[in-house]
């Protein structure tokens, strides 16, 4: 009997510990509230901001929201650079004076570049207008004041300057990337020049922009087509005096090897002009027609015009 109550009592307390463990298990199988999953919020786009502000040639800071889709250029260099940068889509109108590229011509002229139609931007409302200090101060004001941006790009007259008016209407299109590449060819192409013509023998040269009857014009020394003289392995003879004008009996005293003609003035002219026709130059038709526009301009294809300039100077070093 005492044997069977043992027994007995090893197998009840055997049944409670499996109930218990099984009561264990049940319990660790439930998952706590704690560790149920929580979806992660979807973060909200927050705007992207387009604003920037571009510093003009005159120390103007100019804001824009976003970058202009609508110009109007008051300049021929300015039209020839948004060309170059490849935004003529944007351009609204130009001056009668911008003639490069041809397709230039098919857009809306607002008159003069000193005294442009400023009824006429107005009513065109474009996001910005770019210009130069030939604009007279009081239009460029008017059309500020009528809520127009301006931009006013009108660097020192230097190879620099050039390249700096590219970049500056660069960063107003929003088409920096594109403007660099534009200023880096034409570093290329005119160190290049710069290289090639040092070592050669200097030449003197005077270049012709007028004659005759109403005066004799050149550029003087601190001219910038002086300093392209120079660059271009010449020797500016004009270079006693500064400005514009010039004396007949200086320029027959220093009897230059070549003469650069502007367009206005036509070689056949000068074979008879006074002065002129005692030059050797002119005798043995060592002169040179170069384009104004690219000559004068601080755009894009000054390059071109330098290179023009160094050839006539010194031909034997581009055959």
């Amino acid at each position: 009997m005492k044997k069977k109550l043992i027994i007995l009592t090893i197998l009840i307390v055997s049944l409670a510990m499996i109930m218990g463990g099984c009561q264990t298990d049940k319990t660790e199988a439930t998952p706590s509230p704690t560790a149920v999953a929580t979806p992660t919020p979807t973060p909200v786009p927050t705007p992207e901001d387009t604003s920037y502000v571009v510093t003009d040639s005159q120390g103007n800071e100019v804001a824009f929201e976003e970058t202009p889709k609508t110009i109007v250029s008051l300049a021929p260099s300015i039209t020839e650079i948004i060309f170059a940068i490849e935004c003529e889509s944007k351009l609204v109108a130009r001056t009668d004076w911008c003639n490069y590229p041809e397709a230039v011509m098919d857009y809306v002229s607002i008159g003069n570049i000193d005294q442009p139609d400023v009824e006429k931007i107005i009513e065109l409302q474009p996001e910005v207008v770019i210009l130069t200090e030939m604009t007279k101060q009081e239009l460029a004001l008017q059309i500020k004041d009528a809520g127009i941006p301006i931009v006013v790009v009108d660097e020192e007259d230097s190879f620099n300057g050039a390249y700096k008016c590219i970049e500056i209407v660069g960063t107003v299109l929003g088409a920096d990337d594109k403007a660099a590449e534009v200023v880096t060819a034409m570093k290329t192409d005119i160190d290049s020049i710069i290289a090639k013509v040092a070592e050669a023998e200097k030449k003197t040269v005077y270049y012709v922009m007028g004659y005759g009857e109403y005066g004799d014009y050149t550029a003087g020394k601190g001219t910038f087509i002086s300093d392209m003289i120079a660059a271009a392995g010449g020797i500016n003879v004009a270079d006693d005096t500064e400005g514009w004008t010039y004396s007949i009996e200086k320029l027959v005293e220093h009897n230059p090897d070549l003469l650069l003609l502007s367009l206005w003035s036509p070689t056949d002219g000068l074979k008879e002009a006074n002065g002129y026709k005692d030059l050797t130059a002119v005798k043995e038709d060592k002169m040179f027609t170069l384009d104004d526009d690219s000559l004068q301009r601080l755009g894009p294809r000054l390059g071109e015009a330098f290179e023009a300039m160094a050839k006539a100077i010194h031909p034997e070093l581009f055959e």
